[in-house]
């Protein structure tokens, strides 16, 4: 999927990796026609034309207010901290 969407951007499309579906995968295997019992909906990857070509990194918090290590750590600044 990695190698698709980068092709993508190449050709000047934006896309994205959602797991939203997680919740409705059963009616989303139903409409798509994918036998839900054998087949797992991991990804869906919308892709469109973007209104511009100013890619650049998210903006993103620090990684020890998410990651946590054999514990789950909550400080006084809040609970992804």
């Amino acid at each position: 999927m990695w190698s698709f969407m980068l092709a993508a951007r190449a050709r000047g499309l934006g896309t994205v990796w959602t797991t939203a579906q997680g919740p409705l995968e059963r009616e989303l295997a139903g409409v798509l026609g994918v036998p839900y019992d054998d087949i797992m909906l991991a990804a869906f990857i919308p892709l469109a034309y973007s209104i511009g070509t100013d890619f650049k990194p998210a903006r993103r918090v620090p990684r020890e207010q998410v990651l946590h290590w054999d514990q789950w750590k909550q400080s006084s600044r809040g609970p992804l901290q």
